[in-house]
């Protein structure tokens, strides 16, 4: 019988050795190569989990719906309370005014757009609309490709 590792440098565990062997019909002598597939097995699995936990959406993955002339949303993430997206806008391009029911945090990734008349926005900016507030019309004249997260369905006409 081989004298089980217990302490720090295990990685398994006694526990975790003798349950392992025993599902899977080892001896007492245990058979270490068979072991250690076993256990890059499951940390492949338990590796695969972890991405479960992450959420990766490529540019151009697609996903963009026009919500208005000139204007297209891609939603990228949802979470409880709040989305997360990229807005679309081409050059001239007009989305409506609009009530923020949470705040909404904008950020300006290309171009530049305007928020009414004088508020506006350029390549870096970032920009709070709080919970109950309003907005003007947000127009551009280059084209704009923002990132929003803010309440979901919300913010753009669509």
């Amino acid at each position: 019988m081989t004298q089980e590792k217990s302490g720090p440098d295990d990685d398994l565990g006694a526990d975790m050795r003798r349950a392992l062997d025993r599902r899977l019909g080892c001896s007492a002598v245990g058979d270490e190569a068979l072991l250690a597939r076993v256990k890059a097995r499951v940390l492949l699995e338990i590796a695969a989990e972890g991405h479960a936990q992450h959420r990766t959406v490529r540019a151009a993955d697609g996903g963009w719906r026009e919500v208005a002339p000139g204007v297209e949303r891609k939603l990228l993430w949802t979470s409880g309370s709040a989305e997360s997206y990229m807005v679309r806008l081409a050059p001239g391009a007009v989305a409506c005014a609009h009530l923020h029911p949470m705040d909404e945090e904008c950020v300006v990734l290309e171009g530049s757009l305007r928020i009414g008349a004088s508020l506006l926005l350029q390549k870096g900016d970032f920009h709070v609309a709080a919970s109950g507030s309003m907005h003007d019309a947000v127009t551009t004249d280059t084209g704009a490709l923002i990132y929003i997260r803010g309440a979901p369905k919300e913010a753009l006409p669509g």
